[in-house]
């Protein structure tokens, strides 16, 4: 079972990839652009963390 500062953190990352998904759909892609790494990122470090 994870610690709570694990599950804390698993939370912040999941609701920033959620936000960071809304914001590309709302906003046009030049906008929602720098937000693109950072998604991949946590995109990345979730599947790790789940696998």
């Amino acid at each position: 079972m994870a610690s709570p500062t694990e599950a804390i953190s698993a939370l912040v990352v999941i609701e920033f990839v959620v936000m960071s998904a809304i914001l590309l759909l709302l906003v046009p892609f030049e906008a929602a652009a720098p937000v693109v790494p950072l998604l991949l990122f946590f995109v990345v470090v979730l599947y790790l963390y789940r696998s």
